[in-house]
C-alpha cells in the first residue's frame, strides 16, 4: 500500500496575533508562541472536522513541525483521532536570511513536558534523522525554502511508505510558508507563487485551514499529485483568517506581517471613506451643504 492522501494544515491563531498582553513563550524559544484561546478553539474545530470524515478518508498519521503552536494545534486532533504525533524538522518554519535570530525548535523531551501522551516515542520518528532534511540555520530565501520542501517530499514519501506500509492518509501540520512549499512540491509547481489552476488561484493558508492532496492514479498523467481541497476553512466559526502567501515579501505572522496588514486595512478604510464622501456629494445627501444651498436660495 502507498500514501493516497496528504492533508496539510496550518497551525491555529497565534497568541501574539491577539491584542497584548501576550503570554511568554512556553518553551522559552524565540518566535515560538502558543496559540491564542481563539486558536485553541480553531484547533478543536479542525479536529472535529477531520474526525467527521469517512473512516477511509481520516488521517492515520500526524506529522507536525516541532514549533509549539503546531504541536498545540495537533493536540486536539490527536485526541479525537486517537493518533499520536511525530515531529519533523523538514516541515519547520521558514526564516528569512536577514532575520536576526533563526530559532531552533524544541525536541521531543521539551515538548513532552507540555504535551504528555500526545507525541510518539522519539525513536519511532526522530525529529532530525527520519527524513534528514533540516532548514538552513542561517535562514532561507524563496528558492532555498522551496528546495528544502522539495527534498522533504522526495525523501519523505518512500521512507514513510517503507516504514508504515499500512497507512494511506497522512496529516501534516505546519506553517503557512512550509505548507505552501510542501503543497507546491507535491504539485510540481515552478515556483512558490505559481497559480494552481486556470482561475489563477494560489494555495491558500489561513490559520487552521486544511488542504487535501490526492495521488493521481492515472498512469498517463504527468502529475503525481493533485489538490482537491484548497485552504478549507468551512468548519471554522469565523472562516478564513490570516491567509498568507509569498507575494507579501514578509514572514507569515511576523511583526512585519501584522504591520503590513494594518497598513492595508487602514488604506482600505481610507478608500471606503473617500468613496462614501464622493457618493454623498454626488447624491446631494450632505445635510450641511443642502441647508446652505436652501438658505442661499431664500436670500
Amino acid at each position: 500500500m502507498t500514501i493516497k492522501q496528504i492533508y496539510i494544515a496550518r497551525h491555529g491563531f497565534r497568541a501574539n496575533w491577539a491584542p497584548p498582553p501576550h503570554p511568554p513563550n512556553p518553551t522559552g524559544i524565540d518566535s515560538d508562541p502558543p496559540l491564542a484561546p481563539h486558536g485553541v478553539t480553531q484547533s478543536q474545530q479542525l479536529a472535529g472536522y477531520l474526525s467527521s470524515l469517512p473512516l477511509e478518508e481520516r488521517p492515520q498519521f500526524i506529522l507536525s513541525s516541532p514549533f509549539y503552536r503546531c504541536v498545540e494545534t495537533c493536540a486536539a486532533i490527536s485526541k479525537m483521532l486517537d493518533c499520536k504525533v511525530a515531529i519533523e524538522r523538514g516541515i519547520s518554519e521558514w526564516f528569512r536570511k536577514q532575520r536576526k535570530t533563526k530559532p531552533i525548535p524544541a525536541d521531543y523531551k521539551q515538548l513532552n513536558h507540555f504535551f504528555p501522551d500526545v507525541l510518539i516515542d522519539e525513536e519511532e520518528w526522530p525529529r532530525d534523522r527520519s527524513v534528514g532534511v533540516i532548514p538552513n540555520t542561517e535562514g532561507e530565501d524563496y528558492d532555498e525554502v522551496y528546495d528544502r520542501c522539495k527534498q522533504f517530499v522526495k525523501k519523505f514519501i518512500p521512507i514513510f511508505e517503507a516504514k508504515y506500509p499500512q497507512i494511506e492518509n497522512v496529516l501534516i501540520v505546519s506553517h503557512a510558508a512550509s505548507a505552501i512549499a510542501v503543497g507546491s512540491a507535491l504539485l510540481e509547481l515552478n515556483s512558490l507563487v505559481d497559480f494552481i489552476d486556470e482561475d489563477k488561484n494560489m494555495i491558500r493558508a489561513g490559520a487552521c485551514s486544511v488542504s487535501k492532496y490526492v495521488r493521481v492514479t492515472n498512469p498517463d498523467s504527468e502529475k503525481k499529485w493533485e489538490i482537491v481541497m484548497n485552504g478549507n476553512c468551512e468548519f471554522l466559526t469565523d472562516g478564513e483568517e490570516m491567509n498568507w502567501d509569498f507575494r507579501t515579501g514578509v514572514e507569515a505572522g511576523s511583526a512585519d506581517d501584522l504591520k503590513l496588514r494594518e497598513q492595508q486595512k487602514s488604506q482600505s478604510q481610507d478608500v471606503k471613506q473617500q468613496e462614501t464622501t464622493v457618493t454623498e456629494m454626488a447624491s446631494g445627501s450632505d445635510a450641511i451643504n443642502n441647508d446652505d444651498f436652501e438658505a442661499r436660495n431664500k436670500l
